[in-house]
């Protein structure tokens, strides 16, 4: 006996025989009155599993992005040169990796994408049509998306240290699309550099600073 795939509505009529309903007298049964059984790919615990894994790690490439992103080579020797022994720390294992700024960049869009599309099509094989859209939708927006980059915006020199060998392990996966496009900008845009002060503003950058 195959396996059962799709389920129909049947009535029974004054002859206490079964009729199936919807058929459309060609030998054809009208589509929203079948159901169709599917099953899942994975068990349910796995599943939620995977789910939640996805989950944060779009939520840390999202941080990464803007946490990495906004501290450039300058702002990293500054830090090294001056920081506390925490900080000089954090700011010594993220510079290497920072320093490839076009690779890092591609790195982290091409994995936050990557997650985020695995992440829906698990949350469209536990449910399926709006509500898959819903959920998936809600969870990126708010724990891939707005808590992540609120905390990195704030912290992003000690997560983007601490998580840095999930960075590098993802730069590694993605080396065979990132680096050829990060060359590509490279050439293009010309590589990054630091963030550079002029007499003027660097006196206005230390007017504007609160000092304790």
């Amino acid at each position: 006996m195959g396996e059962l795939t799709e389920v129909y509505v049947c009535l029974r009529n004054q002859n206490t025989t079964f009729v199936r309903q919807g058929e459309d007298g060609l030998g054809g049964v009208k589509p929203w009155l079948v159901m169709r059984l599917h099953q899942a790919m994975l068990p349910l615990w796995l599943h939620l599993s995977l789910l939640s894994v996805l989950l944060t790690l779009s939520g840390l490439f999202s941080g990464l992005n803007l946490g990495l992103m906004s501290l450039n080579k300058t702002d990293l020797k500054i830090i090294i040169n001056t920081g506390t022994a925490e900080e000089r720390d954090f700011a010594s294992r993220i510079a290497p990796v920072r320093n490839h700024g076009n690779f890092l960049l591609c790195c982290l869009l091409f994995s936050n994408v990557l997650v985020n599309a695995s992440l829906t099509i698990l949350v469209d094989d536990l449910t399926s049509g709006i509500i898959a859209v819903i959920m998936s939708t809600l969870a990126i927006v708010i724990f891939g998306e707005i808590i992540p980059q609120a905390i990195c915006s704030r912290h992003g020199l000690a997560v983007g240290a601490r998580t840095i060998y999930v960075t590098k392990f993802f730069m590694c996966i993605t080396l065979p699309l990132a680096y050829p496009l990060s060359k590509l900008l490279d050439k293009i845009l010309g590589e990054e550099i630091g963030s550079v002060y002029t007499r003027e503003r660097l006196k206005e950058l230390l007017r504007v600073s609160n000092f304790r």
